[in-house]
C-alpha cells in the first residue's frame, strides 16, 4: 500500500478472494478522516469517519446493504460485543474489512499495521 498526500493506492485486492468469486462485483467503502480512495478506484465510495460510537453502526449498515464487497476504515476499534455482530455479519454478507492504521508522524501521514478480513 502506499500513501502520498491522504491518497491510499490500494496494492492488494479481493478480487480473487472466494466471496468474490460466488457473488458479483461489490462496492469498496473507505470510512475515514484523513485518507482517500484514489481517484481512479473502480467501484468506490469515501465516507467521512462518523463519531466512533456510530462506526460500528454504519459498518453493519454497510454490509447489510448486499452491495458491499469491502470496508476499509481509518483506525477502527470496536469493542468485543460489536467485533463478534460484526464478524458474524461478514461471514454472513461475505465482506471483508480492513483497518487502517493511521498514525501522524514527521513526515505526515503514515499507515501501519494494516490488518486485513475478512473476519
Amino acid at each position: 500500500m502506499q500513501i502520498s498526500n491522504n491518497v491510499a493506492q490500494l496494492s492488494f485486492a479481493f478480487e480473487g478472494s472466494p466471496a468474490s468469486l460466488s457473488r458479483p462485483r461489490g462496492w469498496s467503502y473507505l470510512l475515514a478522516d484523513s485518507v482517500a480512495f484514489k481517484k481512479d478506484t473502480p467501484h468506490s465510495i469515501r465516507i467521512q469517519k462518523p463519531t466512533e460510537e456510530e462506526v460500528p453502526t454504519w459498518i453493519a449498515k454497510l454490509i447489510t446493504s448486499g452491495q458491499c464487497k469491502t470496508i476499509y476504515v481509518e483506525n477502527l476499534t470496536l469493542k468485543a460485543q460489536e467485533r463478534d455482530k460484526i464478524r458474524m455479519l461478514c461471514h454472513r454478507y461475505a465482506v471483508s474489512i480492513v483497518n487502517l492504521q493511521v498514525v501522524n508522524d514527521d513526515n505526515g501521514y503514515a499507515l501501519k499495521n494494516v490488518v486485513m478480513g475478512p473476519w
